[in-house]
């Protein structure tokens, strides 16, 4: 569970199909709270740009009493040239520290890659993972 405020990463990498030098480094969320009016405009419940507050706050822990926001949270994510709230499911987010790491080790194995195009079995991403951090190729 992530606590609002808290910076997170979900493998959202751009220009990952590009040449790894070109790759940009990860996308940087916000965990926000599901009451943030921010996270329900523009929504099916609020069609307008800025709901009302108190009707959000109801909404929200309404869908939540009901179990029907289970497993979810919104994030605003940071895109160089704008922000963009998206619900996401907790089991796709990393801390963002995580998501950098691991978007180093899969940078540093697509250029082992390019390198070595002949290379017969396959490197695991593990290896270009610190110890304390393999976890994060099982993810």
């Amino acid at each position: 569970m992530f606590k609002t405020g808290t910076a997170v990463g979900a493998g959202r990498w751009p220009n990952r199909h590009a040449h790894p030098e070109h790759w940009h480094k990860p996308l940087r969320g916000q965990v926000m709270d599901i009451c943030d009016v921010r996270a329900w405009a523009n929504s099916i419940h609020f069609p307008e740009d800025v709901p009302h507050a108190g009707e959000v706050m109801t909404l929200a822990l309404r869908l939540q009493r009901e179990g029907k926001l289970q497993g979810l949270v919104p994030v605003i994510w940071d895109c160089n040239t704008h922000r963009r709230v998206c619900w996401e499911r907790l089991e796709a987010l990393r801390s963002y520290e995580d998501d950098v790491v691991l978007w180093r080790a899969a940078k540093a194995l697509r250029l082992d890659e390019i390198e070595h195009p002949r290379r017969r079995r396959p490197r695991d991403i593990r290896e270009f993972l610190p110890q304390q951090q393999q976890h994060l190729a099982l993810a």
